[in-house]
Order: structure tokens, then C-alpha cells, then sequence
């Protein structure tokens, strides 16, 4: 009877494994977590799919032991294993590609072509919290300038913290060292600290190249 038991068991392990159920979620961007329409979803060495809607929601039958693979052109593949899945949030990182330097007739070499582009929203992240607001509306405007930061860093965070590609890819062109190249970088965000995180991904890294090429000459 034990053995039977254990068999049994054993048996429904398995069939739970292997049970198909359907996996749902919603594919936003990384940084600005808009919807993502249209991004292919793939049950990994299976042929079998489907595509996320107009507004980043995806519904595919799938079992636990599957892995989901969701690509889109423009993001970094991510392969999630649906062991423990839940229905949730997927964010996809958009995908950089370290462009050639941009080189703008008008300016000096050095100059930072976004000067003072941005004063007016710097100015905007130094004022103050009226005292006479109540304690809830002073922290939910708290909550959501920690939020409208963490996107407006995100940019930033994407392309030259994570990406070690970016990295890698400096260092060879301009023949850097590490230490070498964090320094430049700590130049780098010094001097234009106030630009930096409201640029796009190709305006920040044509502007990494054009300093780092600056000062590689040095």
C-alpha cells in the first residue's frame, strides 16, 4: 500500500509539472513603463507563441517547467522560467547600440551642445514643499518626486551602469585602462550633471563619446 502511495505521489509530481495553465502578465518598458505592443512571446524550443496587445497584456498556455522568451526589436531578449511565475509586470530594456561621435561645427571642443537646455526643470526639482500642505499631501508629493527621479535617472542608469557594453566599448576605442576610464567618467558626470538625465540614449551616448575623445587627446 505504502509503495502504491509513494508511486502515486510520484506520478502526480509529474502530471503537476508538466499541467499546462495559462500565463498572463503585461510587457512594459524598463525605464518609462509605457505598455509594449506587439512583443513576441515564445515558449522556449516549443512552437508555440503569441504577441502581446496594443496595451502590453499577453496570455499563452504554458507549463511550470516552460521557460517564456520575449523579444522585440529595439530590446534586450529576456528568457523568463515560469517555475514560480505569477501574473505580473515584465520590463524589457531597451537595447543600445554605442553610435559614432557626432561632431557639431559650431561648437568648441568640450562644449556641451545642451547647456542650460535644461535649467528650467533643475530649477523645478529645487523648490520646496509648501509648509502648509497637509502631512498625506506633503508625502504623496514626496512619493512621486522619488518616482519622477528614478525615471529620470533611469536613462542614465541603462546606458552606463548596466550596460557593460558601453564600457567595453569606450575603453577600446580610446585605449583606456579602468582606472583611466572611471575617471573620465567621474569628469563626465560632474561637468554635465544637469543635462544628463533628460537625454535620450543616443544624445547621452554620442555625448560620452564626444568627452571621452576629448580627453583621451590629452
Amino acid at each position: 500500500m505504502r509503495f502504491f502511495l509513494v508511486a502515486f505521489s510520484f506520478l502526480l509530481s509529474i502530471f503537476s509539472a508538466h499541467a499546462q495553465e495559462a500565463m498572463r502578465g503585461i510587457v512594459v518598458d524598463s525605464a518609462s513603463f509605457d505598455a509594449l505592443p506587439y512583443v513576441n512571446v515564445q515558449i522556449k524550443n516549443k512552437m508555440r507563441g503569441t504577441m502581446s496587445d496594443a496595451k502590453g497584456d499577453f496570455s499563452i498556455v504554458a507549463a511550470r517547467q516552460d521557460t517564456l522568451i520575449f523579444t522585440l526589436v529595439g530590446y534586450e531578449k529576456l528568457e523568463l522560467p515560469l517555475t514560480d511565475y505569477e501574473p505580473s509586470m515584465i520590463r524589457l530594456t531597451e537595447k543600445y547600440t554605442l553610435l559614432e561621435t557626432v561632431t557639431i561645427s559650431e561648437l568648441r571642443p568640450g562644449e556641451n551642445p545642451y547647456e542650460g537646455m535644461f535649467d528650467e526643470q533643475n530649477a523645478r526639482l529645487k523648490k520646496t514643499i509648501p509648509f502648509y500642505l497637509s502631512k498625506a499631501k506633503k508625502e504623496k508629493i514626496k512619493v512621486q518626486s522619488l518616482r519622477d527621479e528614478n525615471l529620470r535617472v533611469q536613462t542614465y542608469i541603462d546606458v552606463v551602469i548596466n550596460n557593460s557594453d558601453t564600457k567595453d566599448a569606450l575603453m577600446k576605442k580610446y585605449r583606456l585602462s579602468e582606472p583611466d576610464y572611471y575617471g573620465i567618467l567621474t569628469e563626465f558626470n560632474e561637468k554635465h550633471f544637469r543635462v544628463m538625465y533628460y537625454l535620450t540614449p543616443a544624445e547621452l551616448i554620442s555625448l560620452l563619446n564626444t568627452f571621452f575623445e576629448n580627453r583621451a587627446k590629452r
